[in-house]
Protein backbone atom coordinates (compact mmCIF):
# COMPACT_ATOMS: atom_id res chain seq x y z
CA UNK A 1 0.00 0.00 0.00
CA UNK A 2 1.82 3.51 -0.93
CA UNK A 3 1.56 6.45 0.89
CA UNK A 4 -0.68 7.86 -1.89
CA UNK A 5 -3.58 5.00 -1.46
CA UNK A 6 -6.81 5.89 0.17
CA UNK A 7 -6.50 4.75 3.53
CA UNK A 8 -9.84 3.32 5.12
CA UNK A 9 -11.41 5.51 7.64
CA UNK A 10 -11.72 3.24 11.03
CA UNK A 11 -12.98 4.35 14.44
CA UNK A 12 -10.84 5.21 16.80
CA UNK A 13 -11.20 4.16 20.46
CA UNK A 14 -10.16 6.40 23.38
CA UNK A 15 -7.25 4.09 24.92
CA UNK A 16 -6.05 3.74 20.82
CA UNK A 17 -5.84 7.30 20.36
CA UNK A 18 -4.11 8.14 23.25
CA UNK A 19 -1.43 5.22 22.29
CA UNK A 20 -1.04 7.44 18.69
CA UNK A 21 -0.87 10.62 20.01
CA UNK A 22 1.78 9.28 22.83
CA UNK A 23 3.18 7.56 19.82
CA UNK A 24 3.67 11.00 17.39
CA UNK A 25 4.83 13.01 20.68
CA UNK A 26 7.84 10.52 21.50
CA UNK A 27 8.47 10.07 17.92
CA UNK A 28 8.54 14.16 17.17
CA UNK A 29 11.28 13.55 20.47
CA UNK A 30 13.24 11.42 18.50
CA UNK A 31 13.48 14.03 15.51
CA UNK A 32 14.68 16.39 17.70
CA UNK A 33 11.49 17.92 17.69
CA UNK A 34 11.49 18.51 14.13
CA UNK A 35 7.97 17.89 13.28
CA UNK A 36 8.69 18.33 9.25
CA UNK A 37 11.29 15.81 9.03
CA UNK A 38 8.82 13.71 10.60
CA UNK A 39 6.09 13.95 8.87
CA UNK A 40 8.35 13.67 5.81
CA UNK A 41 9.71 10.19 7.32
CA UNK A 42 5.92 9.37 8.08
CA UNK A 43 4.52 10.04 4.64
CA UNK A 44 6.65 7.36 2.77
CA UNK A 45 5.99 4.80 5.35
CA UNK A 46 3.89 1.77 3.71
CA UNK A 47 2.46 -1.47 5.75
CA UNK A 48 3.79 -3.84 2.86
CA UNK A 49 7.70 -3.47 3.86
CA UNK A 50 9.08 -5.20 6.68
CA UNK A 51 8.95 -3.87 10.07
CA UNK A 52 12.75 -3.16 10.05
CA UNK A 53 12.19 -0.57 6.90
CA UNK A 54 10.05 1.54 9.01
CA UNK A 55 12.74 3.25 11.46
CA UNK A 56 14.50 6.06 9.87
CA UNK A 57 17.67 4.95 7.36
CA UNK A 58 19.74 7.13 10.14
CA UNK A 59 18.44 6.19 13.13
CA UNK A 60 20.80 3.16 14.41
CA UNK A 61 21.20 1.70 18.46
CA UNK A 62 19.01 2.97 20.88
CA UNK A 63 17.33 6.01 18.46
CA UNK A 64 15.99 2.29 16.35
CA UNK A 65 14.89 0.09 19.36
CA UNK A 66 12.71 3.44 20.67
CA UNK A 67 10.86 3.51 17.13
CA UNK A 68 10.02 0.27 17.63
CA UNK A 69 9.29 0.37 21.00
CA UNK A 70 7.06 3.32 20.45
CA UNK A 71 5.40 2.02 17.05
CA UNK A 72 4.44 -1.62 19.02
CA UNK A 73 2.86 0.93 22.14
CA UNK A 74 0.76 2.36 19.19
CA UNK A 75 0.11 -0.96 17.94
CA UNK A 76 1.26 0.05 14.61
CA UNK A 77 3.65 -3.03 14.94
CA UNK A 78 1.61 -6.12 15.86
CA UNK A 79 2.14 -9.96 17.02
CA UNK A 80 5.86 -10.93 15.50
CA UNK A 81 6.22 -7.61 14.06
CA UNK A 82 3.91 -7.34 11.40
CA UNK A 83 2.53 -4.24 10.92
CA UNK A 84 -0.77 -3.14 11.17
CA UNK A 85 -2.36 -1.23 8.26
CA UNK A 86 -5.31 0.58 9.93
CA UNK A 87 -2.92 1.57 12.75
CA UNK A 88 -0.16 2.81 10.57
CA UNK A 89 -2.52 4.91 8.37
CA UNK A 90 -3.72 6.37 11.79
CA UNK A 91 -0.46 7.32 12.90
CA UNK A 92 0.18 8.99 9.65
CA UNK A 93 -3.03 10.96 9.73
CA UNK A 94 -1.93 11.99 13.93
CA UNK A 95 1.83 12.92 12.34
CA UNK A 96 0.32 15.27 9.67
CA UNK A 97 -2.12 16.83 12.13
CA UNK A 98 0.30 17.25 14.91
CA UNK A 99 1.56 20.98 13.84
CA UNK A 100 -2.33 22.15 13.86
CA UNK A 101 -2.75 20.26 17.53
CA UNK A 102 0.35 22.07 19.14
CA UNK A 103 -0.41 25.48 17.39
CA UNK A 104 -3.71 24.91 18.54
CA UNK A 105 -2.98 23.75 22.16
CA UNK A 106 0.02 26.83 22.67
CA UNK A 107 -3.14 29.40 20.95
CA UNK A 108 -5.47 28.45 24.27
CA UNK A 109 -2.60 28.09 26.78
CA UNK A 110 -3.31 31.11 29.18
CA UNK A 111 -0.31 33.96 29.54
CA UNK A 112 1.52 33.22 32.13
CA UNK A 113 1.05 35.50 35.22
CA UNK A 114 3.70 37.69 36.76
CA UNK A 115 5.43 36.01 39.61
CA UNK A 116 7.61 38.74 40.88
CA UNK A 117 7.37 40.24 44.68
CA UNK A 118 7.81 43.14 46.20
CA UNK A 119 7.67 45.13 49.52
CA UNK A 120 7.82 49.01 49.51
CA UNK A 121 7.73 51.24 52.36
CA UNK A 122 5.15 51.74 55.02
CA UNK A 123 3.09 55.04 54.33
CA UNK A 124 4.46 55.46 50.49
CA UNK A 125 0.95 56.41 49.14
CA UNK A 126 0.13 53.99 45.97
CA UNK A 127 -2.18 53.41 43.35
CA UNK A 128 -5.16 51.34 44.05
CA UNK A 129 -3.99 48.53 41.80
CA UNK A 130 -1.05 48.58 43.10
CA UNK A 131 -1.93 48.67 47.19
CA UNK A 132 -0.62 44.99 47.23
CA UNK A 133 2.73 45.98 46.91
CA UNK A 134 3.16 47.23 50.18
CA UNK A 135 3.74 43.65 51.52
CA UNK A 136 3.81 41.04 49.06
CA UNK A 137 7.17 40.42 49.14
CA UNK A 138 6.83 39.92 53.48
CA UNK A 139 3.87 37.55 52.99
CA UNK A 140 5.60 35.15 50.50
CA UNK A 141 8.45 34.93 52.91
CA UNK A 142 5.51 34.41 55.82
CA UNK A 143 3.75 31.71 53.41
CA UNK A 144 6.61 29.73 52.99
CA UNK A 145 7.57 29.29 56.40
CA UNK A 146 4.26 28.72 57.61
CA UNK A 147 4.25 25.69 55.08
CA UNK A 148 7.71 24.05 55.57
CA UNK A 149 8.57 20.62 54.52
CA UNK A 150 10.65 17.94 55.59
CA UNK A 151 13.10 21.29 56.51
CA UNK A 152 13.27 25.23 56.98
CA UNK A 153 15.75 27.60 55.78
CA UNK A 154 16.56 31.07 56.16
CA UNK A 155 19.65 32.51 54.86
CA UNK A 156 20.85 36.25 54.20
CA UNK A 157 24.31 37.87 54.46
CA UNK A 158 22.36 40.88 56.76
CA UNK A 159 20.38 39.93 60.04
CA UNK A 160 19.17 41.45 62.50
CA UNK A 161 17.52 41.47 66.46
CA UNK A 162 14.20 43.00 64.97
CA UNK A 163 14.34 41.08 61.97
CA UNK A 164 14.23 37.96 63.76
CA UNK A 165 11.32 39.21 66.25
CA UNK A 166 9.63 39.90 62.65
CA UNK A 167 10.46 36.20 61.35
CA UNK A 168 9.78 34.58 65.15
CA UNK A 169 6.04 34.21 64.76
CA UNK A 170 5.76 31.83 61.41
CA UNK A 171 9.31 30.49 62.24
CA UNK A 172 6.72 28.98 65.59
CA UNK A 173 5.13 26.58 62.75
CA UNK A 174 8.36 24.78 62.45
CA UNK A 175 9.30 24.78 66.24
CA UNK A 176 5.64 23.05 66.74
CA UNK A 177 5.99 20.71 64.32
CA UNK A 178 9.83 19.69 64.98
CA UNK A 179 11.24 20.43 61.57
CA UNK A 180 14.62 21.21 61.73
CA UNK A 181 15.69 24.86 61.17
CA UNK A 182 18.69 25.90 59.34
CA UNK A 183 20.45 29.46 59.31
CA UNK A 184 23.02 30.65 57.07
CA UNK A 185 24.70 33.48 55.44
CA UNK A 186 26.40 35.43 58.21
CA UNK A 187 29.97 36.00 58.21
CA UNK A 188 32.20 37.52 60.89
CA UNK A 189 32.72 40.83 60.53
CA UNK A 190 34.31 43.38 63.22
CA UNK A 191 32.31 46.30 62.34
CA UNK A 192 28.80 44.40 62.17
CA UNK A 193 26.24 42.48 63.92
CA UNK A 194 24.77 39.61 61.58
CA UNK A 195 26.55 36.98 62.39
CA UNK A 196 25.97 37.48 65.89
CA UNK A 197 22.31 38.68 65.62
CA UNK A 198 21.66 35.00 63.72
CA UNK A 199 23.13 33.43 66.16
CA UNK A 200 20.92 35.06 68.70
CA UNK A 201 18.02 34.03 67.08
CA UNK A 202 19.30 30.57 66.77
CA UNK A 203 19.52 30.25 69.85
CA UNK A 204 16.17 31.50 71.05
CA UNK A 205 14.83 28.97 68.41
CA UNK A 206 16.61 26.39 70.51
CA UNK A 207 15.16 27.31 73.69
CA UNK A 208 12.15 27.32 72.20
CA UNK A 209 12.38 23.57 71.14
CA UNK A 210 13.52 23.82 68.15
CA UNK A 211 16.29 21.76 65.73
CA UNK A 212 18.38 24.51 64.65
CA UNK A 213 21.89 24.88 63.00
CA UNK A 214 23.84 27.93 62.27
CA UNK A 215 26.09 28.18 59.21
CA UNK A 216 28.58 30.83 58.85
CA UNK A 217 30.26 31.86 55.60
CA UNK A 218 33.98 31.30 55.34
CA UNK A 219 34.65 34.04 52.70
CA UNK A 220 37.40 32.97 50.04
CA UNK A 221 38.42 36.63 50.07
CA UNK A 222 38.09 39.25 52.36
CA UNK A 223 35.77 41.62 50.69
CA UNK A 224 33.57 38.23 49.69
CA UNK A 225 29.82 37.95 50.75
CA UNK A 226 27.26 35.34 50.42
CA UNK A 227 25.12 37.54 49.12
CA UNK A 228 21.70 35.09 48.12
CA UNK A 229 18.52 35.69 50.12
CA UNK A 230 16.45 32.66 50.52
CA UNK A 231 13.67 31.61 52.64
CA UNK A 232 12.54 28.09 52.16
CA UNK A 233 10.08 25.73 53.34
CA UNK A 234 7.58 23.80 50.76
CA UNK A 235 7.96 26.56 48.88
CA UNK A 236 10.38 29.40 49.40
CA UNK A 237 11.38 32.96 48.07
CA UNK A 238 14.46 34.56 46.52
CA UNK A 239 15.53 37.73 46.29
CA UNK A 240 16.69 41.16 47.28
CA UNK A 241 15.77 41.62 51.05
CA UNK A 242 17.67 40.87 53.55
CA UNK A 243 16.28 39.08 56.79
CA UNK A 244 16.18 42.84 58.28
CA UNK A 245 13.42 45.17 59.84
CA UNK A 246 15.13 47.18 56.98
CA UNK A 247 14.92 44.26 54.13
CA UNK A 248 11.53 43.00 54.94
CA UNK A 249 9.37 46.18 55.42
CA UNK A 250 11.81 49.81 55.00
CA UNK A 251 12.99 49.50 51.70
CA UNK A 252 11.90 48.79 47.63
CA UNK A 253 12.44 44.66 47.73
CA UNK A 254 12.06 42.37 44.46
CA UNK A 255 12.01 38.84 44.69
CA UNK A 256 10.72 35.90 42.79
CA UNK A 257 8.63 32.58 44.60
CA UNK A 258 10.34 29.40 44.47
CA UNK A 259 8.71 26.25 44.17
CA UNK A 260 9.00 22.99 44.96
CA UNK A 261 11.95 22.13 42.48
CA UNK A 262 13.39 25.76 43.03
CA UNK A 263 13.38 24.78 46.71
CA UNK A 264 15.57 21.27 46.23
CA UNK A 265 18.18 23.41 44.19
CA UNK A 266 18.65 26.16 46.57
CA UNK A 267 19.31 22.85 49.65
CA UNK A 268 21.17 21.29 46.84
CA UNK A 269 23.62 24.69 46.44
CA UNK A 270 23.55 24.85 50.19
CA UNK A 271 25.36 21.49 50.67
CA UNK A 272 27.60 22.01 47.55
CA UNK A 273 28.56 25.52 49.43
CA UNK A 274 29.24 23.11 52.52
CA UNK A 275 31.33 20.37 50.84
CA UNK A 276 33.63 23.33 49.59
CA UNK A 277 33.91 24.80 52.98
CA UNK A 278 32.28 27.91 52.10
CA UNK A 279 29.63 27.39 54.87
CA UNK A 280 30.76 25.71 57.77
CA UNK A 281 28.66 24.85 61.28
CA UNK A 282 28.99 27.74 63.52
CA UNK A 283 28.58 27.35 67.79
CA UNK A 284 24.74 28.06 69.27
CA UNK A 285 24.97 29.90 72.30
CA UNK A 286 28.53 29.62 73.25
Amino acid sequence: MSASTPQPAVPVQGGEAERLVRCAYGLRDLFDGSEMTMAAWSRQLRADLPADRLIPGHFSGASAGLVVKHLRDAGVLAEGDTVDTFRLAQLQQVVALLPYFREEEAARAPAPAPKVVFTVPDGVNLPDEASHLSRSLSKRVFDALTAPGQRTLLASPYWSDRGGDELWAPLQTSVDLGIPITLAGAKPDPKRDDLEAMLRLAEQLRTAGAHVQALEFVPPRPQSIFHAKVVAGTIGYLGSANLTTSGLGLHVEAGLPLDEPDVAQVWWLLDVLVGAGLLRAAPIGA
